[in-house]
């Protein structure tokens, strides 16, 4: 019964499917003719105006060769020139041997001779003669009479050894004296005309046809002697190029096509006609479809039996049994379409363990090599991996990032994640990406062959343009170093995750390899304390130099690498430096410091950059430093102490500047005007005297060449014992150490 029902729906659809697909195929051939046809006259067009080009740019070389001979030859100009008969001989051998040099390097022309008007004489590569007995005399006398300005004509050129033989040609005369009508002429082979039409057309599908302005023809394709083409018409003319140079006219076009050109004539007939057997063979599907209804109820009443929930007789009557098998099928498909989903959950985060166990876990166990292998043929990955690298894509300014997208932002690194793949889509090599925490996105490349790091570097560089040209935000990208071993990669992660800390010194929105790493010598904290100190203790005195050594403090930062993390510690030692010297002064302005400043600056360490923490450090600053100097000039005694600070900058070099030489100069109480030292500047008298000599032993012993017995003596100290050990316990060195590490 099965068997019987399958041949009768193959005997019943199978005659009327080879009809369509028979009638389907005509009509294509049909309209591929038809575009074909459309596509063979735009196709003649441009051959024709090819041919005219190719024709007018022979002939126009030709026509300047005579132009730039005629003006440069000097034996074509003495021939034309008024010698005597005695000298003319000599001047007539000397053309001969021009006009047959110029046959011999221009094989196309058949012909030249020249006509010297006041003798009406001719001379040819071969004779000289009079115009009455020149064969082509007739032609002479028609250029000679002409009004009009000479061009190229095609003629028959006559015989010349009185037989019946004839060379069709096409002749150009050239002016050579336009006082008596000299000229030179010079004929081209008919053929050679046929020659250059052959090298740009097929013959044996395309005709071509050459005729003159005025209709006649001069050439075709047709003709092997390069004549003109006979009456048998060859094929339809499809197009005509005109030349605006010769007003020549060439027409070309496809060769008949015998029976195909027939039948693709009637276009519109056979489309009918295909069209008409294919609503046939729809109309029999149809009649057919109805005659086999029976099997499809006995498939639905078998459904309906195998439901959980059978229909009851009667709504199985009435029941679309199209629904039912719907469905039927869509219970299925919902089935398996939660074991997908399922097993796609379970794959995402098996890949996600195999990559982090790549990039942090390599060399966990002893067959770790092994069983990446198999877990990557698993995923699809089953050439061999020869070397290994990866890179870290960190997202600038994270946090601002965050605020800025909100739920957006994880629709922004599923572009990020698939703009990778899509930059290695033609690749050799496999590329794996995962998001390895908030900001940062691993890219492991798996090179199967030769390529290396240039390869990911060119990717890199793309994938952060790309951003930077379509997205609002940057990434900046740490490259770790190629590696041979696949169990070694977690060695390349650890690079490139270095590498990307230290944007914050080389900069975001850029590519951080190794050598850029390199090319800096890594930060050491000690080295920034001693500016640490002379800041903190600029700030404390209102001395406007701590914003000098603020930027020398950042000119050496900028030397130095540091990642984020040391960037952070390095300013939080300098806030602590701050803090200590701001807890030297009075109480009010010790209050202003923890209350308003120190938290500001605390939050500029956030930032990401070393130029933002920079600025942001130095505009905090500067607003502290004019709110504290206004504080200290609202009271009274400010005026006096700044008196009393200029007298000491100007005279720290006497030995005797002690508070009773002070308090003698300005009449005041020693205890006083310690009183007022320490609420002013938050420090003891020979505290500041002592910072001050320092300051200016410091810069002597950078900038003079003095002894340091000398340079003790200019700031104060007879003893240079005394200045030595009170400038190591101000710098931690001695002066000599001091002046030797700044030469180097």
């Amino acid at each position: 019964m099965k068997t019987n029902w399958f041949n009768r729906l193959l005997l019943s659809y199978l005659p009327v499917f080879f009809i369509i697909s028979l009638s389907l195929l005509l009509m294509t051939y049909l309209t591929l003719s038809e575009m074909s046809k459309k596509a063979s006259v735009k196709a003649s067009q441009a051959l024709s105006q090819n041919i005219v080009k190719l024709i007018d740019n022979r002939l126009e070389a030709i026509d300047s060769l005579l132009f730039y001979e005629i003006q440069n030859n000097d034996r074509l100009k003495q021939f034309f020139s008024d010698n005597s008969r005695e000298h003319r001989k000599y001047t007539d051998i000397q053309a001969v041997s021009t006009l047959k040099e110029l046959l011999q390097n221009n094989p196309v022309i058949d012909s030249i001779y020249l006509y010297r008007a006041p003798d009406q004489t001719v001379l040819t590569t071969s004779t000289l003669t009079l115009l009455d007995q020149f064969p082509d005399k007739q032609y002479i006398g028609l250029i000679f009479n002409s009004r009009a300005a000479y061009s190229w004509t095609a003629r028959t050129l006559p015989s010349t050894n009185g037989e019946n033989e004839a060379t069709r040609v096409v002749s150009l005369a050239k002016n050579t004296n336009l006082q008596n009508l000299s000229f030179l002429i010079v004929n081209v082979r008919i053929d050679a005309l046929g020659e250059w039409i052959a090298s740009m057309a097929d013959k044996r599908t395309t005709f071509v046809q050459l005729n003159d302005a005025d209709h006649r023809p001069i050439v075709s394709l047709d003709d092997e002697e390069g004549s003109a083409s006979s009456d048998v018409n060859p094929g339809k003319v499809l197009s005509t190029a005109v030349s605006e140079k010769t007003g020549w006219i060439v027409s070309s076009g496809n060769r008949n096509g015998g029976m195909l050109e027939f039948v693709s004539s009637l276009f519109y007939l056979w489309m009918a006609i295909a069209s008409l057997i294919v609503i046939a063979g729809f109309a029999w599907i149809i009649y057919v479809s109805r005659r086999h209804y029976k099997p499809i109820q006995t498939l639905i009443s078998l459904i309906s039996g195998k439901r959980a929930a059978p229909l009851p007789a009667a709504a199985a009557e009435q029941a679309d049994e199209f629904k039912l098998i719907e469905s039927t099928i869509e219970d299925l498909f919902d089935e398996s379409n939660a074991l997908q989903e399922q097993h796609k959950e379970m794959s995402v985060y098996h890949k996600r363990h195999l990559f982090l166990s790549l990039i942090e876990n390599a060399n966990a166990t002893a067959n770790f090599g092994r069983y990446i292998e198999e877990e990557m043929t698993r995923l699809g990955i089953e050439k061999p991996v020869s070397s290994s690298l990866v890179a870290i894509v960190e997202i600038d300014h994270y946090a601002e990032f965050t605020a800025q997208y909100g739920r957006d932002q994880h629709l922004l690194k599923y572009i990020l994640g698939a703009s990778v793949k899509e930059l290695v889509e033609n690749k050799p090599f496999t590329v794996w990406t995962e998001w390895i925490s908030s900001s940062k996105m691993g890219i492991l490349f798996l090179f199967h062959g030769d390529e290396g790091e240039p390869e990911v570097r060119d990717i890199c560089e793309k994938l952060r343009e790309w951003v930077e040209g379509n997205l609002d935000f940057t990434i900046t990208i740490g490259v770790g170093q190629l590696s041979r071993e696949l169990e070694m990669t977690g060695e390349s992660f650890r690079e490139a995750v270095n590498a990307v800390g230290y944007k914050s010194s080389l900069g975001m929105n850029r590519i951080i390899a190794q050598e850029h790493m390199a090319s800096k010598p890594k930060g050491e904290l000690f080295m920034q304390l001693q500016y640490f100190r002379m800041i903190g203790q600029s700030f404390r005195l209102g001395d406007e130099k701590w914003e000098e050594y603020y930027e020398e403090m950042f000119v050496t930062l900028q030397k130095q690498l540091y990642t984020r993390d040391d960037l952070h510690s390095l300013m939080q030692v300098l806030i602590g430096y701050l803090q200590k010297e701001m807890a030297e002064l009075p109480e009010e302005l010790n209050d202003l410091w923890m209350r308003d400043i120190q938290p500001s600056l605390s939050r500029a360490i956030e930032e990401e950059t070393q130029e933002e923490v920079y600025s942001a450090f130095r505009e905090i600053l500067r607003q502290a430093f004019e709110r504290i100097g206004k504080l200290r000039e609202s009271k009274s005694s400010h005026q006096l102490v700044h008196q009393i600070k200029s007298y000491i900058e100007e005279n720290y070099g006497n030995p005797e500047l002690s508070l009773t030489h002070l308090s003698d100069a300005f009449g005041l109480n020693p205890k006083y005007l310690s009183r007022l030292f320490r609420e002013a500047f938050g420090s003891k008298f020979i505290e500041f005297v002592t910072e001050i000599r320092m300051e200016n032993a410091a810069r002597l012993l950078k900038d003079t060449p003095h002894t340091i017995q000398d340079i003790g003596r200019a700031v104060g100290y007879d003893q240079s014992l005394t200045f030595i050990r009170v400038f190591k316990k101000q710098f931690g060195e001695t002066p000599g150490q001091y002046r030797k590490k700044s030469s180097e």
